[in-house]
């Protein structure tokens, strides 16, 4: 080569190094990068200058043996670089998002059921990762250990507990369909936001919970949607409409696992979504559910809102009984009465359901607890669900609309006597 040609030759040959493949690992991670990509840029002179010296010593002898292991391609010259520090910088800096991990604390995975204890992550630093990533391209690295530290630490309130927790046996599980249609996905979405504080609830042996402090206050601010819901016995659009599913499926799985049932309020009238007396309502403030841990050991809740089921899982170290039955008798059985409203928007004399009436209930509950296939312990509760009133809306209004006149389904009372076991 000319001198002149070799600036060209120099400047390529050294692009062609910072492109090169370039693995800079942290612990657990390994990014794929280049030299040029952390903002490196060529600096050939340095090269250049080793070049035109070769074989240019003026000692005759070291110069024809320089010439000749040029001629053979044994002279290396290291390729010249720099970094502009603050480009360089910022581009290790973003790339801090992939080679960080955050601390982490005691956790659950709730699917494989075990405790996974806190990791303490880690943070890059970056000034001194951009040193070694320097040495490191000035040594012709393909791989660089950057420098981290520990992160920070986070609030870890299980951690006392986690080496001896064990969450490794269902002690009892519950679900409860919902509607998976478009005109109601508002309620569906109220039923993940309130089962969502649930899920990885630890509650002690002794301890008591309640559904009210541990879901919190059912506000648009909270993340609740208007969706329907009772009130006084009629059903309206309310913030958090739904949310007595949640209560009424935890409930259910708390009744079968054998935590005592503390309080808790059947509903005004049976649902659809649950048999009647295994469902328990919530009204912030007003109306709570309350459960109890009797066992020596913690137990966790595992909650899932998916595919049109809401399924609670209470878990634990073992179970506390062999079985659980959930036995009901209807005792009597009461008539609604009907109500008749005046309806501007309906044709005169023509009328309408608004509200289907709805026959009243009242229960006996009996929860039976076995061991070793004998009872050793038999409760019982007396429920009340009031009949619902029939609304009837009836036209005043000569030219007002006239409805399909389609006749409801006839009425199906629950069957007298139930028993589930689990």
């Amino acid at each position: 080569l000319t001198a002149d040609e070799l600036p060209a030759v120099a400047e390529s040959a050294v692009l062609t190094a910072l492109d090169r493949k370039l693995v800079l690992a942290a612990p657990g991670v390994e990014v794929e990068t280049t030299a040029q990509a952390l903002g490196a840029v060529p600096a050939p002179e340095a090269a250049i200058r080793s070049a035109l010296a070769v074989g240019r010593s003026g000692d005759l002898l070291s110069d024809l043996r320089a010439r000749d292991r040029a001629l053979r391609g044994d002279i290396d010259l290291a390729v010249g670089f720099r970094f502009t520090e603050d480009e360089a910088l910022s581009r290790l800096l973003a790339l801090a998002p992939e080679v960080e991990r955050p601390s982490l604390p005691t956790r659950f995975d709730m699917d494989n059921r075990r405790v996974l204890p806190a990791e303490r992550g880690t943070r890059l630093s970056a000034y001194d990762s951009l040193s070694a990533v320097a040495v490191g391209l000035a040594s012709g690295a393909d791989r660089i250990d950057l420098v981290t530290l520990p992160g920070p630490e986070v609030p870890d309130p299980w951690a006392s507990l986690a080496e001896g927790l064990d969450i490794g046996t269902v002690l009892a599980a519950f679900e409860t369909p919902y509607s998976t249609e478009a005109n109601y996905a508002d309620r569906a979405y109220n039923l993940k936001i309130g089962a969502a504080p649930l899920d990885g609830y630890v509650l002690l042996p002794g301890a008591t919970m309640s559904f009210n402090q541990v879901v919190g206050d059912r506000t648009g601010e909270a993340g609740f949607r208007y969706a329907p819901g009772i009130a006084d016995g009629e059903t309206i659009d309310t913030v958090g409409g739904g949310i007595c599913q949640i209560s009424s499926t935890l409930y259910g799985a708390a009744f079968f696992a054998g935590l005592d049932l503390v309080h808790s309020r059947p509903h005004s009238r049976p649902s659809a979504y649950v048999d009647m007396g295994l469902d328990s309502t919530v009204v912030f403030g007003h109306v709570d559910m309350k459960l109890r841990n009797p066992f020596d050991f913690p137990v966790v809740f595992h909650t899932r809102v998916a595919a049109g089921k809401v399924r609670i899982e209470v878990l634990g170290a073992r179970k506390g009984y062999d079985e659980v039955a959930f036995e009901r008798q209807v005792q009597e059985v009461l008539p609604f009465t009907t109500i008749v409203r005046s309806d501007s928007a309906l044709a005169s004399g023509a009328e309408t359901v608004s509200q289907r009436g709805m026959r009243g209930f009242k229960v006996v509950r009996t929860r039976k607890l076995y061991k070793d296939h004998d009872i050793v312990k038999t409760e019982s509760w007396d429920l009340f669900y009031p009949p619902t009133t029939e609304i009837v809306r009836r036209g005043t209004n000569p030219r007002g609309a006239r409805p399909d006149g389609k006749k409801l389904p006839a009425l199906r009372d629950p069957a007298r006597e139930l028993r589930i076991v689990q």
